[in-house]
């Protein structure tokens, strides 16, 4: 964990109110969209998506989060307190679970608390806006590689050290990066038989987040060439 994580579950565990949730089997849902929001959650292991479903019922995966990070902050807002977004989670995780109220009143009387808050928000919109470039600015390929380097630093690597297994369904996926299925599908078996990856039944072994990496700037300097 980040030394921000280590300080707001520091702070967050030092609640009377706060309890342990695990460990939780994948597909549970802790939270729905448009469910009042009630408490906030500190993921002590395993990973948790967001998903927001239009009116229309189109689908999105807003964020994948993992070890030391929180979900549910709309329990903050002062007023209309609905959670944006739905919470499923991915594999077996454990969590804290801090009921509103409590947080509330240590956000209010504790400078500490509220600190750590605001910088842990900060990042996200931080995160937020980064999305919203890469999915303006950066092509299918790139975002996918993006993604995957990224969410393989959330998950232990695999025994034999063979890689870092990610319990992601190829629809999920799309859903994260804001592609076709059936680009996404085209686009992951081309990473697959360049070495990148590995596909399975609901799996993708990553065999070096930072591979893949080099792999997207390699892409992105070829194509800024082309042009």
């Amino acid at each position: 964990m980040t030394t921000l994580a280590l300080r707001v579950r520091t702070l967050l565990l030092s609640v009377p109110e706060a309890t342990r949730i695990g460990p939780i089997r994948r597909a549970t849902c802790l939270f729905s969209q448009g469910q009042s929001a009630d408490a906030v959650y500190f993921i002590e292991d395993g990973l948790i998506k967001l998903t927001r479903t239009s009116e229309t019922g189109s689908r999105i995966i807003s964020s994948i989060h993992g070890p030391g990070q929180l979900l549910g902050e709309d329990v903050l807002a002062e007023q209309t307190r609905i959670n944006y977004t739905a919470a499923e989670t991915l594999t077996p995780a454990t969590v804290y679970r801090v009921p509103r109220e409590a947080l509330r009143r240590m956000v209010y009387v504790n400078p500490d608390v509220a600190s750590a808050f605001v910088t842990y928000i900060l990042e996200r919109s931080r995160e937020l806006e980064e999305k919203a470039e890469l999915l303006c600015l950066y092509d299918v390929e790139y975002r996918i590689l993006h993604y995957l380097s990224n969410l393989a630093k959330l998950v232990k690597p695999i025994q034999d050290g063979l890689g870092h297994q990610l319990p992601l369904t190829q629809l999920e996926l799309a859903d994260l990066v804001g592609a076709t299925r059936e680009t996404t599908s085209t686009t992951l078996n081309l990473l697959e038989r360049r070495g990148l990856i590995v596909l399975s039944r609901r799996l993708m072994t990553v065999h070096s987040p930072a591979t893949l990496m080099d792999a997207a700037r390699n892409q992105l300097t070829l194509r800024n060439g082309a042009g």
